[in-house]
């Protein structure tokens, strides 16, 4: 599994307090109980976590884990890449 998965997976044990075990990449959300307000809730999660603005269009509700790291993935590859201090 990816990094990026993992920490999507860290954060949804947190948010929800669901199994970690519970959780695979082809895991529905609606499975987890997630339903659509706690997706949409956990976009503002994501976007702390990983310091980034997910697009608007952004619809996690009734998707897979997959697609929140899929999301998550994009929004990332779309921040500026960071100088580091001299």
């Amino acid at each position: 599994m990816n990094g990026t998965f993992e920490r999507v997976k860290a954060l949804m044990v947190g948010e929800f307090q669901i199994d970690p075990d519970a959780i695979t990449p082809e895991t529905h959300l609606t499975e987890l109980g997630v339903d659509s307000l706690a997706a949409l809730e956990f976009v503002f999660v994501l976007e702390e976590a990983f310091r980034f603005t997910m697009d608007n269009d952004t619809d996690l509700r009734g998707g897979l884990v997959q697609d929140v790291v899929n999301a998550v993935e994009r929004a990332l590859s779309r921040q500026p890449a960071v100088m580091a201090a001299a």
